[in-house]
């Protein structure tokens, strides 16, 4: 007939089929949340420690969080229609709940401390990230140690790392803050420890251990020597030790004394007795912060000595010799932390070797490294 078109059929043996994939599953969240908010077929209630009670569907919950998977499946709640959630206050487990009916929630300086421990415990890993990345966004000197704690304790790696990034680059803000003040004394040596410090003199890092201290100057005097251990008192200019770290009255001890003694010494001793103190000790090692003036090769009998000098205590310091003497090498220095030697003369003759220092080591020595293709010099 005209106006018709005809039905292909078929020729082969198997069965004609057609796969059809539902466009989008918010109309059923959307279904289930309406059940949910009028108590119906719900087979779970939630009670917090305030009597609030939370309805929800054992199958709905389960599907989101390995907390109530578990729950539901192997432990003695599976039988029960009422569960109490002692650990998670009504608005945070409501928030949550909503969450995983309607895939929405809004995450807020009020509530991120509850939401972040409460994603954790019920195992929400995209809850947990979102906390994350706000805090991330929100970091600032007056909050960046309690978000620090924070990521450690709920186990948030990159928070925990972007969170001692910014404690390192804000040091000098960060030490003037109330949160310093309650630091544990191993939280502080860590942090004062720390080669990674952006800090323009070590006379900061003395003032503030004075300061943590005498905020609670009993429990925490006798603390004091752990903490001048990592205080790099050597790098301090000569008068700033005599004026101030000698009259200070808290360093009359055995071990503070010593420490005063050691940097008196380094700053009377010439250059020529300073040789191989790249580090001496943790005291004379320069943090990663500070700029120093690196001196690499030479000519004539130093080809292969390595110095450096440091506009803070106007010396200049020997450091570990190169494993090939050489002259007109080039020099390449990498994230303030490594440096490249490569190519050069060594007796009369161009190189092809490169070498690498590694200054944030304890012990820095010159290593070989994977040879240039071909030899150059007066790179």
């Amino acid at each position: 007939m005209q106006g018709l078109q005809e039905i292909p059929i078929s020729t082969s043996c198997e069965p004609a089929k057609f796969e059809y994939t539902k466009r989008s599953y918010a109309e059923m969240f959307q279904v289930l949340q309406s059940l949910r908010q009028h108590e119906v077929l719900c087979d779970i209630k939630l009670e917090t420690d305030d009597g609030t009670i939370i309805f929800g569907h054992k199958v709905v919950l389960a599907s989101a969080s390995q907390y109530f998977q578990a729950m539901f499946t192997h432990f003695a709640e599976k039988n029960k229609d009422l569960v109490v959630i002692r650990e998670l206050d009504s608005i945070t487990l409501q928030l949550l709940v909503d969450f995983i009916y309607s895939g929405k929630i809004m995450v807020t300086e009020n509530n991120v401390q509850n939401l972040l421990p409460a994603a954790n415990l019920l195992q929400l890993q995209e809850i947990k990230e979102a906390c994350c990345g706000f805090l991330q966004t929100q970091l600032h000197f007056t909050n960046c140690l309690g978000v620090k704690a924070l990521a450690d304790l709920h186990s948030c790696p990159q928070l925990l790392t972007s969170s001692e990034l910014y404690i390192k680059q804000h040091f000098l803000d960060v030490i003037e803050g109330d949160e310093f003040l309650s630091l544990s004394s191993d939280q502080v040596v860590k942090l004062i420890s720390s080669d990674e410090l952006a800090v323009p003199y070590e006379e900061k890092v003395f003032e503030c251990v004075i300061r943590w201290v005498t905020h609670e100057l009993d429990s925490r005097q006798c603390m004091l020597p752990q903490l001048m251990e990592h205080v790099r008192l050597p790098l301090l200019s000569k008068n700033y030790i005599l004026t101030k770290v000698i009259e200070e009255p808290l360093l009359n001890n055995g071990l503070c004394k010593d420490y005063i003694m050691e940097a008196l010494n380094f700053h009377s001793l010439g250059s020529d007795q300073l040789i191989g103190s790249i580090p001496k000790n943790i005291r004379t090692k320069p943090r990663l912060g500070d700029k120093v003036i690196l001196v690499v090769s030479g000519s004539g009998h130093f080809e292969n000595r390595t110095e450096w000098y440091d506009p803070k205590i106007k010396q200049w310091q020997y450091g570990p010799e190169m494993t090939l003497s050489r002259v007109k090498a080039g020099l390449a220095v990498l994230k303030n932390n490594f440096v490249f030697a490569m190519g050069g003369h060594s007796c009369g003759l161009p190189v092809q070797t490169v070498n690498v220092l590694d200054l944030s080591s304890e012990l820095p020595c010159w290593e070989s490294s994977v040879d240039m293709l071909v030899k150059r010099s007066k790179l």
